[in-house]
């Protein structure tokens, strides 16, 4: 590595802009439109129980699995996983990377389509209500086509800018947007908290209606929320982790990133709840339909609709879509960072690196940016996919040793892990893991009597066709074609 590369990506400069880079990771869109409709829809305060058992039992021990290879190799997923664990585990760290550029495609244009509500608020789209005005925006703005590939190339262009500086862009940008996500999302409670009426829609969020924890799907809602959300499994937390010094601590930074992502899932929960709870009405809609219109409904088409009816609901509606695109943009670099790290690895230059994945992953968002039925097909397979990731972690610390595992985390760590994790990692985070793919898959089933086929958008046979497909290529590319470009010399512990 050339001394102008050193410059750009050796390590962190301070502590707090590694935890700003992790919270920003993993704040992304979920816990801004996915975690508030799942709390209102299961059980209000109840539905936390079962979250943040997830993000103790799971989350936090699966990230910091994921720090210790990622700390101790200085690698990305690929070498990491040869490195630490040996060459045949290669093929591990290539799904996992292969998992998470799947879901960067269709993610980016996700990111552009926030930006471009951002500019909605900004031209006063939201100062006015107009009966129908969500569903007429969204069909105008995705029915366009141009527009969302345009704002898409946009999201394109500034990862581009970040990435090719290396942590010194990420570091850059994270010490700005990440502290603005939480100081919006404040701002956007307190204007909903305030409103008259507010009362209904805190009782939505806050209402402990335990007799919900008997139920199976809010434990397995739960449990899916907290690997999405907290991005355990994805390979980031590696990936951010390589770049640390041999006796950082990972432990703490795990912990803090992981209650990071929940605190700014709690603030947007009850702002976005409240909100829907007091204006919905106003127009004659039941709040729970609105929470169960799905990410893009709720978000891109109710709340579109409904800003205008809050006071001040220019500037509140213009102001959560910056944070969502500033949630959106702080994971979209963190998502693209990955790939990015496995080429330099392979010895190509960071600017070459992120020149590459930016073009491919423009090039490749394109079918998501065309057709939304491709976007949607896309995230049921790769978000489902992306469970069999945090197996795969399981594999590599059982088969390296988790007592041995347990020593290299604690090594510089402020918060000394006992064998709780060992337990967590071998036997909980799997078998959670594992029942969460398996309702997944068995829901598919039952929304369509022909769940074979490949050719329907949710269907479990498309799923198992892509990822068959995918752990084929991999299989056979890491095994045959780059294993002899594979370090496979384990780092010293």
């Amino acid at each position: 590595m050339n001394s102008n590369a050193r410059s750009i990506e050796t390590t962190w400069r301070a502590r707090i802009l590694f935890i700003l880079a992790t919270i920003g990771a993993m704040v992304g869109s979920g816990s801004i439109w996915r975690f508030p409709r799942l709390v209102a829809m299961y059980g209000g305060a109840a539905f936390l129980i079962p979250y943040s058992i997830a993000v103790f039992t799971v989350a936090i021990p699966l990230l910091i699995a994921e720090g210790i290879i990622g700390r101790e190799t200085r690698c990305g997923v690929v070498h990491g996983f040869a490195k630490y664990a040996g060459r045949e585990y290669a093929w591990l760290g290539a799904w996992i990377m292969w998992v998470n550029t799947a879901i960067m495609f269709y993610y980016s244009v996700v990111c552009g389509w926030s930006l471009a509500y951002f500019i909605y608020g900004l031209s006063g789209v939201y100062g006015v209500y107009k009966p129908g005005m969500g569903i007429r925006l969204w069909s105008s703005f995705i029915g366009s086509v141009w527009q969302p590939i345009l704002f898409t190339a946009v999201v394109w262009l500034l990862t581009w800018i970040v990435l090719v500086k290396g942590t010194r862009g990420i570091e850059h940008t994270v010490r700005v947007m990440v502290p603005s996500i939480f100081i919006i999302l404040a701002l956007v409670l307190i204007r909903a908290i305030t409103m008259k009426g507010s009362e209904v829609g805190l009782e939505y969020m806050f209402r402990p209606e335990i007799h919900r924890l008997t139920n199976a799907e809010v434990w397995l809602q739960a449990y899916s929320q907290v690997l999405w959300s907290t991005g355990a499994g994805w390979g980031i937390f590696l990936t951010y982790c390589s770049y640390l010094r041999k006796d950082d601590d990972i432990n703490l930074n795990a912990a803090i990133a992981a209650l990071g992502v929940s605190s700014a899932a709690v603030l947007a929960g009850p702002a976005v709840i409240t909100t829907v709870a007091v204006t919905a009405p106003l127009i004659g809609i039941d709040p729970l339909r609105v929470y169960a219109e799905g990410n893009v409904g709720l978000t891109f088409i109710w709340l579109t609709e409904l800003f205008p009816l809050i006071p001040f609901g220019a500037f509140i509606g213009t102001l959560f879509f910056l944070a969502l695109f500033f949630a959106a943009f702080t994971s979209q670099i963190a998502i693209a960072e990955v790939p990015i790290k496995v080429l330099t690895d392979f010895g190509i230059s960071r600017r070459r690196a992120a020149t590459y994945v930016c073009i491919a992953g423009m090039v490749l968002a394109l079918p998501a940016a065309i057709s939304i039925d491709w976007l949607n097909n896309q995230d049921w397979v790769w978000g489902v996919g992306l469970l069999l990731n945090t197996l795969m972690l399981s594999i590599v610390m059982v088969r390296t040793g988790l007592e041995r595992n347990r020593h290299v985390a604690n090594r510089g760590s402020d918060i000394v892990i006992g064998r709780w994790w060992n337990a967590m990692v071998g036997f909980v985070a799997p078998l959670s893991v594992a029942m969460v793919l398996t309702w997944w898959i068995v829901q598919s089933i039952s929304w369509y009597p022909d769940w074979w086929n490949p050719l329907k958008v949710f269907s479990t046979g498309t799923a198992l066709l892509q990822w068959s497909l995918a752990m084929s290529v991999i299989y056979v590319v890491v095994n045959r074609v780059l294993a002899s470009r594979l370090s496979c010399e384990k780092p010293q512990r």
